[in-house]
């Protein structure tokens, strides 16, 4: 195994990601060298590809005697660190996150400040957005997720159970953040307000 392969695998131990691109190491080598060192881990069996340039190490569920795969959203980060792209995920996978749904849509949509594309993983299709930067702020991710979930739901159709999911998926310095007050939609910083009022 040359340097460059045990390095990307000794990096992938270390770190938490499930799923990663060439872009995730160009610190242990340049380009070609990290392609070439991803290539030749795949067909070793270390690696699987789970799209052209998206990678990510094998798991298995011995329980089940199954593999199992990154998530879809795994993916989509590692897509979005391959491009430099900031994503929130939106629509019925906000839904699906927060656990207000439990459909999984075989359309995986986020709102991104990069271009509009599209990518087939397996039988899914992720679908990339682009947004405005007032959507994709600092504010954290759980709070994004918050808003687009509720934007999904729709003014007329919040319940109070909603809310109290919202709530549960929120953390505390997310809930300090909204009573500090944030730039959203009137009526969903109401909602929001309401939901870490709710007991």
């Amino acid at each position: 195994m040359y340097k460059t392969q045990k390095d990307i695998l000794d990096r992938i131990e270390q770190s938490n990601l499930k799923a990663f691109s060439t872009y995730d190491f160009l610190d242990l080598g340049n380009y070609k060298s990290i392609s070439k060192g991803l290539e030749l881990l795949e067909d070793e069996g270390h690696l699987k590809r789970a799209r052209r340039g998206i990678y990510y190490k094998p798991s298995f569920n011995k329980t089940l005697g199954i593999e199992c795969p990154p998530s879809i959203n795994d993916i989509a980060e590692a897509i979005s660190r391959q491009y430099n792209w900031d994503i929130i995920p939106s629509g019925n996978h906000a839904l699906n996150l927060i656990g207000i749904s439990t459909q999984v849509p075989s359309k995986i949509i986020y709102i991104s400040n990069g271009p509009y594309r599209e990518y087939d993983v397996g039988a899914n299709k992720i679908i990339f957005k682009h947004s405005t930067t007032r959507e994709i702020s600092s504010i954290s991710k759980r709070i994004l997720i918050s808003i687009q979930a509720l934007k999904e739901i729709g003014k007329e159709n919040v319940t109070d159970r909603q809310l109290k999911m919202i709530n549960r998926f929120l953390d505390s310095k997310d809930k300090e953040t909204i009573n500090s007050g944030i730039r959203t939609t009137s009526w969903i910083y109401d909602a929001l307000r309401r939901s870490i009022c709710i007991q």
